[in-house]
């Protein structure tokens, strides 16, 4: 995969990775979690490209403050995920021709919200462990953030003291293997995330997304979610795991009262990371829902 640079109306510059097949019009475009970036995910876009016998134009953008794109991110300013909603609109606006929109986490409720807003655009939506909780649940956060109680949430407390610094890409491999969040991703899964989330200091490498940034992006979340699902009439897929998932039981029950057009994949024995732990199983889903 080659990395481009795509500049929005405001002049900021947004880092992607891209594969474009001369022989298709099938376009996939995917968003990645908080905290991580587009070139975290290049195993499953290399089996992506496998599976589907390269016939397939694959986008993953680097989302505003993320990985190696430019946009501003005050991290004191961000109070919504709307912000990455407009980025990827715009995004998706340079593309020609209908696209099948996806992410992981956070990244699936950036998809999913740009496929309500762009039925015609976007006739197919795949979201991997979305953050989604019920509607009560929902209504519960938004009122804690008014009053900012959610300011002691316990993950976004985590990602602000991460460390941001390390002599190398590979002491920070050793660092993470096997441990917190990346506690069953490969190495080889690390070392992306670090390539495509690191930048060269004096000293060694500097993480790009930065703590502050991460927590705020996490704290910000709108939960909003509900408005805009309720809009989406093409057929969705979603996948989700077991242990830490993020796509809570509440919400699939009132996700699935919503329509025919939902349908769900259960991995037993994955966890919200999912893709990083079935990427081989999460291409057949995708495939297999393409072209059924």
């Amino acid at each position: 995969m080659k990395r481009k640079n795509f500049t929005n109306r405001l002049g900021e510059e947004f880092s992607y990775l891209v594969h474009e097949s001369t022989n298709s019009k099938l376009n996939f475009i995917f968003f990645h979690a908080t905290g991580f970036n587009a070139e975290t995910y290049r195993i499953l876009f290399e089996k992506l490209k496998t599976q589907f016998e390269d016939q397939i134009n694959i986008y993953a953008i680097d989302q505003r403050g993320h990985g190696l794109s430019k946009a501003r991110s005050d991290h004191t300013k961000l109070k919504s995920w709307d912000i990455f909603v407009e980025d990827g609109k715009e995004f998706i606006d340079s593309i020609e021709g209908p696209v099948v929109c996806s992410g992981h986490s956070m990244g699936s409720i950036i998809a999913a919200k740009i496929a309500s807003l762009y039925p015609d655009k976007v006739p197919h939506l795949f979201m991997i462990e979305p953050v989604l909780y019920g509607p009560l649940e929902s209504l519960k956060f938004r009122l804690m953030s008014l009053i900012k109680y959610n300011r002691g949430l316990s993950i976004a407390d985590g990602a602000a003291k991460r460390r941001r610094e390390f002599p190398s890409i590979e002491e920070a491999v050793s660092s993470y293997t096997g441990r917190g969040a990346f506690t069953t991703w490969s190495a080889e899964w690390i070392r992306n995330y670090l390539l495509g989330g690191s930048v060269s200091t004096p000293a060694g490498i500097e993480l790009s997304c930065t703590p502050e940034w991460e927590a705020a992006t996490f704290r910000s979340s709108s939960m909003d979610t509900w408005k805009y699902l309720r809009k989406v009439k093409n057929h969705v897929m979603v996948v989700y795991g077991s242990a830490g998932s993020t796509f809570s039981a509440q919400a699939r029950k009132n996700l699935f009262m919503l329509g025919t057009n939902w349908d769900s994949e259960y991995y037993k024995e994955a966890s919200h990371f999912l893709p990083m732990e079935y990427p081989d199983s999460v291409i057949k889903d995708l495939k297999d829902y393409l072209e059924n």
